[in-house]
């Protein structure tokens, strides 16, 4: 190359750092000076880029600290990404995320999950309505009620292993209430176990389990790094398998979906239960593994933790414990393990209990961003400012569940007795563990089914109590919200 060619080359070069230079900077100041959010408040960095957000929710605890932002500034609507709204005011939840709402979802933030059209992702709202149509019977109410006898025999089996292992000292329960929802919604969604309860002789260990938890932490970098996702996907599995252990892990995931599909379709007997599987047989194959795939890990550690926290503070206060086990020993029989769903549901305290746990410990207690759409019969107004379409905009389950205004003074202190009061029917509107409206998780009735079903197996079968010394394990927030290692440790001693 000559030496002009150089020089020429350099040039260009330098040319181009300084055109992206150049617009870098011009971004930055059109974003905290000029863009249409510019009077809303918020930190400096959250105006110009997406890092701030990116680190909060990497740092595990975002909600906890776009709260104190709500306090410290003072307003209903804050900034956190430059064209992104936190809002507080809890009244505009119905708004926003109503029966009849037309703000649709944001499509970035669910590409990250990479299972597109699934009911959780799909951001067409007819593509939408069409999938839940599928699927309506079979979590409905008369759908989920089919499901007790898979919830019965899954903690059957845990409890048998709950006693071999109890004597060896305190119960993992994080883990095993894991493994127990995944078992049953495995069995739900593809009719077949992978017999997780009974991986691990010695714990509550399993690869499904690891593979859950890598996929809880990948999510964020997904959405602020979706050249990764582009990439995962360009490359041959095995490829993938020999560049990561943890991604093989994930791999293990989706090829258990992809073999429990055709074990399905070649299946020689019926199960005995509703399949997601039988709703989806018109979609390609690819779609119904998505949705199985999807339903599974929703449906699975996020009714854990609900029980796993419930459980925590039932244990740390004393009087909630024994007016729930007095209850519970006056309505079920000693030598009835499984009363009817039915029996359970007219116990008032049991009730209070799995609503006071979804409230206390939603399992997905962040952001479920929307588009502020055009053509509202009237603007969207926080703070006494408009907040102009295309705004993207969310309330968290965290700030709804939080409102002092609500839930009083108390509404961070595990409380069953404020669903019991005259005024509790006007609190459900404000419980929004499932979200609301028409994109609400269509897995609520399973849920609620499980919550009810395993508190009240669990606290009249066995005397729990907490270790001494126990502290509670930090917990964060990978979109749905997660306990370290090592768990939770509870003891649990089979009642005589």
């Amino acid at each position: 190359m000559s030496l002009n060619a150089k020089h020429v080359t350099a040039g260009a070069v330098a040319f181009m750092l300084l055109n992206y230079m150049l617009f870098r900077a011009a971004r930055i100041v059109y974003r905290i000076y000029f863009h249409p959010l510019k009077n809303f408040p918020g930190p400096r960095e959250a105006k110009t880029s997406n890092n701030w957000l990116y680190r909060i929710t990497k740092e595990g605890s975002p909600n906890e600290v776009v709260e104190d932002l709500h306090r410290h500034l003072n307003c209903k609507a804050i900034r956190i990404a430059p064209n992104e709204l936190h809002i507080s005011d809890v009244s505009l939840y119905k708004v926003i995320y109503s029966q009849s709402s037309a703000f649709p979802k944001f499509g970035d933030f669910y590409a990250a999950f990479n299972i597109p059209h699934t009911l959780l992702t799909e951001t067409d709202t007819k593509a939408h309505k069409e999938r839940r149509r599928m699927l309506n019977s079979l979590f409905s109410r008369v759908g989920v009620l089919k499901l007790q006898p898979i919830i019965h025999d899954k903690l059957s089996l845990l409890g048998d292993k709950i006693g071999r292992l109890y004597v060896n000292g305190p119960i993992n329960v994080y883990n095993a209430f894991r493994l127990l929802t995944t078992e049953v919604v495995m069995q739900f969604a593809f009719a077949r176990s992978a017999d997780l309860i009974g991986e691990d002789p010695d714990g509550f260990n399993s690869w499904f389990l690891d593979a859950f938890d890598l996929a809880s932490q990948s999510i964020f970098d997904m959405q602020h790094n979706p050249w990764l996702r582009f990439a995962g996907n360009l490359m041959p599995r095995p490829v993938v398998r020999l560049l990561s252990k943890e991604v093989a892990t994930l791999l293990g995931m989706r090829e258990y979906a992809e073999n429990s599909l055709r074990y399905f379709q070649e299946r020689s007997e019926l199960p005995n239960h509703p399949v997601v599987f039988d709703s989806l047989r018109s979609l390609p194959d690819v779609r119904s593994i998505d949705e199985a795939q999807d339903i599974m890990v929703a449906g699975a550690d996020t009714t854990a933790f609900t029980l796993t926290t419930g459980t925590i503070h039932i244990l740390s206060n004393p009087k909630i414990h024994d007016k729930l086990v007095e209850t519970l020993d006056q309505a079920i029989p000693k030598d009835e393990e499984f009363p009817s769903l039915f029996s359970l549901e007219k116990i008032d305290y049991l009730n209070a209990i799995v609503k006071e746990s979804l409230r206390i410990a939603s399992a997905v207690p962040g952001r479920l961003p929307r588009v502020v759409p055009d053509g509202l019969r009237e603007p969207l107004i926080v703070d006494g400012k408009v907040i102009p379409p295309g705004t993207i905009v969310s309330i968290s389950a965290y700030t709804m569940h939080t409102n002092t205004d609500v839930w009083g003074l108390d509404a961070r202190e595990f409380n069953p007795d404020r669903w019991l009061t005259s005024d509790a029917k006007g609190l459900d509107q404000y419980l929004c563990s499932f979200s609301k409206g028409t994109r609400m998780c269509l897995g609520q009735n399973v849920a609620t089914v499980e919550l009810t079903i395993a508190f009240a197996w669990i606290f009249r079968r066995y005397r729990l109590s907490l270790p001494e010394g126990f502290e509670i394990p930090k917990k964060v927030d990978r979109f749905t919200n997660t306990y370290l290692e090592p768990g939770v440790k509870v003891n649990m001693v089979p009642r005589a």
